[in-house]
């Protein structure tokens, strides 16, 4: 039976908070089907992007598969690229194809797709549909307040104790670095859009993805978590900035873009946003995420802990993708930095 792909609208919200609700058997009040944080996810404004961030495929009017796009664009007018990571993707349990019948449509009308992780099933799908193993992230993690952690945290059992001292032992521990004279002011979008006296005419990192300050203002709308977007000030000039989320204890940095190259310039930004992530009171730990390069040995080398983290994939149909190979996939790259499991998800 043919089904059809249509964009979503604030109308669908009920019908697709059900779906949404029985498709990854939720109760109806989980943070992910908040009505606010879902009409900001899928129909809020985004003056980086005009086109819809939320498609279903529908049959006989029933909705059978979802997904919501957040978007990366590189270059502009006839050079753009336009690519999506697909969240909240999933499929009617009695319709289990609709969901990579949904990929299809999306491969015909971006550029190209990514994935970072994803459930077993996810990881296992991917492949099959033409999705190659592009890269795999790390994550770094350090603990701030320790006790405060341990009281919060989502695990209880006889792992308490080891953990509260192993993790303040971790937050005793200094970075194997200096500390260079960089500071960290928190500043609106438009600080970053370039007016004059503010930013100079310098482009960001090619290694990272191109926000620019429309994409800083929507997430400092995000309803489900609050976002601060500082600038980073060193040696009398600009050196970047960054972003950090806060939500259940847990301080996400969820991107950090550099005007220059170099070992210590990122082993001093994730050191500032370490000191920025303490300053909030209710900030029990701080996390990070990076690719490949130079960034996971500077992360080490300011302090974060560093594991393991999920493999990016990377359906690149038309093939006018190029990417540094240091490119950073950070946390901004998808909905992570914004992520609420309804209760705390520490990583240490």
């Amino acid at each position: 039976m043919k089904s059809t792909l249509q964009p979503t609208s604030p109308q669908d919200l009920n019908a697709l908070s059900e779906f949404l609700a029985h498709a990854f058997a939720a109760h109806p009040e989980a943070p992910f089907l908040n009505p606010a944080l879902m009409a900001w996810k899928y129909w809020d404004r985004r003056d980086d992007w005009s086109g819809p961030r939320s498609y279903v495929l529908r049959r006989e009017g029933a909705i059978v598969a979802h997904a919501g796009i957040w978007p990366m664009t590189f270059g502009e007018g006839e050079d753009r690229i336009r690519g999506v990571h697909m969240i909240d993707w999933a499929s009617a349990r009695e319709s289990p194809g609709a969901g990579l019948a949904l990929v299809q449509k999306f491969a015909a009308m971006f550029d190209f797709i990514f994935s970072i992780g994803g459930s077993e099933m996810t990881c296992k799908v991917l492949p099959a549909f033409g999705f190659v193993e592009h890269t795999r992230v790390w994550k770094g993690v350090r603990p701030l307040r320790p006790l405060r952690q341990v009281l919060t945290h989502q695990s209880r059992n006889w792992k308490l104790a080891p953990r509260l001292l192993r993790n303040w032992l971790w937050a005793r521990q200094p970075s194997k670095s200096q500390p260079q004279d960089w500071t960290a002011i928190e500043v609106t979008p438009r600080k970053l859009a370039g007016e004059p006296g503010i930013l100079p005419p310098q482009r960001v990192d090619v290694r990272f993805s191109p926000r620019p300050p429309a994409f800083f203002e929507y997430l400092l709308r995000c309803p489900g978590a609050p976002f601060r977007l500082y600038r980073i000030d060193g040696e009398g000039e600009i050196m970047g900035h960054f972003v950090i989320s806060f939500l259940r204890g847990q301080a996400r940095v969820a991107g950090i873009w550099l005007r220059e190259d170099g070992d210590e310039g990122w082993v001093e930004a994730y050191r500032l946003a370490q000191k920025t992530a303490e300053s909030w009171p209710g900030a029990y730990e701080v996390v990070v995420v990076g690719s490949q390069g130079l960034s996971g040995a500077a992360a080490a080398q300011a302090g974060f802990r560093m594991l393991p983290g999920p493999t990016v994939y990377l359906l690149d149909r038309t093939k006018r993708l190029r990417l540094p190979e240091d490119f950073q996939f950070q946390l901004c790259e998808s909905d992570a930095a914004l992520l609420d499991a309804g209760a705390a998800s520490y990583w240490s």
